[in-house]
């Protein structure tokens, strides 16, 4: 008799590494989806030949949590 569908040990901590690296793909999408705009506000702001040095340093830490969730990604 043989079992075809019994899961090892390692083959359940594979799954769950597996959700796991999912779950922070999704919440990186999620968050990279959210901040868009500044992206879109900075680029505008560029185009248009503004100065966005400002707005870089108002959104820093938005942007550098976009730098590491690109990572994840």
């Amino acid at each position: 008799m043989t079992f075809k569908n019994i899961k090892t040990a390692e083959d359940l901590a594979q799954e769950a590494l597996d959700a796991e690296n999912a779950q922070k793909v999704s919440e990186a999408k999620a968050y990279l989806s959210s901040t868009d705009w500044i992206v879109t506000k900075l680029a505008e702001l560029q185009l248009e030949g503004g100065d966005v040095e400002p707005l870089k340093i108002k959104y820093a830490d938005e942007l550098a949590e976009r730098k590491l969730m690109r990572e994840v990604v």
